[in-house]
């Protein structure tokens, strides 16, 4: 005979990852709306002027570059050492 437990109907479990990702790219879209101004940017011998949102976005990556390349740069440098 059929278990009571198997005629109810079995709950979703929540995905948070997709939740998550869906905030941020709303965060996001609104960040870009906020900070789409053009902006004067003076690096060495160039004076120009680009939007905010582009230099925000140009300075994340180099950080999200040298913050990957970093720890491959030391732990290659201490097996190096260690040899």
């Amino acid at each position: 005979m059929a278990d009571g437990r198997d005629l109810q109907p079995q709950r979703k479990e929540t995905n948070w990852r997709v939740w998550g990702l869906g905030v941020l790219v709303i965060l996001v879209i609104i960040f870009i709306a906020q900070n789409s101004q053009s902006v004067k940017v003076k690096f060495l011998f160039v004076d120009t002027t680009a939007p905010l949102i582009f230099l925000l976005v140009i300075t994340v990556l180099l950080g999200m570059i040298i913050g990957y390349v970093t720890p491959i740069v030391r732990s290659r440098q201490r097996d190096h050492e260690q040899r």
